[in-house]
Parts: C-alpha cells; structure tokens; sequence
C-alpha cells in the first residue's frame, strides 16, 4: 500500500448543483486512459452535517474528485508523472467548462497530514511548479 496520494479535489464545499455533472466528467476521464500508476480513484465524501465547529452558514468539508496514490520515491514506475500531468490537464478543462477551480495536493496516508500545493482553474496548470514540489527530475 502507498504512504503518499496526490489528491485533485474541486474546491469548495458547495457541490450539490455539480456534483452529478462532476462525477459524470471525472468517471468518463477515470475510464478513457490506461494508468501508470496502479492505485487512482474517485472521491466523493462528505462531511458531517452536524460537525459541532461548524457555523450556522457553514457547510461541511466535501471532498470531490481524484486520489492517485504513489510509490515511495525510487520506487516510482516508468512514466508515473504522466498520470498527474494528464489529470491536471483535465482538470483545467473541467474548471474551463464548469467555473470550478481544483486544489492539488499530497497526503501521507500513515499520519492523515496534507498540504495542498496548487490550485487549477482554466488557464494552464503550473506543471513546472508541481514537478518541484513533488520532487520530479
């Protein structure tokens, strides 16, 4: 099992109008490639509704989009990048076509800690900077 997944979520937690429409969109694009890396799947979680820190104008956290998990590094496959390349370039196309901008960051499944490290709307993702972050020669 991954320690690490990239996660590509839309932003916000106001998703009941889209959410139908976003999965449709992020289910056709899980099925049209072949992936590298072996674990990629959707997301779709919502927060409790009656979480006690929320306000009374408060949503819930909603987690909706893509998980890749991957390899510990040097243990990364062949090509392994090209699935975060393909998904961000996605991504700026669904926020083109939908108004929603996505977070991308990474998570250690071990401690549940994340960061979020770029946010993609319609223009074009910042690849350079996310090859960077990742560590990515």
């Amino acid at each position: 099992m991954s320690q690490h997944v990239i996660y590509a979520y839309v932003d916000g937690s106001d998703l009941i109008d889209v959410e139908a429409d976003l999965i449709n969109r992020l289910s056709a694009f899980l099925n049209s490639r072949s992936w590298v890396c072996s674990d990629v799947k959707l997301v779709n979680t919502k927060g409790d509704p009656d979480d006690p820190s929320l306000g009374p104008d408060d949503l819930p956290d909603w987690d909706l989009g893509i998980n890749i998990a991957i390899p510990a590094p040097g243990m990364e496959p062949q090509r392994w990048y090209e699935d975060i390349e393909a998904t961000a370039a996605f991504l700026a196309e669904v926020s083109a076509a939908t108004g929603r901008e996505f977070v991308v960051g990474i998570g250690d499944t071990a401690t549940g800690i994340a960061e979020d490290v770029i946010f993609i709307d319609s223009s074009t993702p910042d690849l350079a900077s996310l090859r960077r972050i990742l560590g990515v020669e």
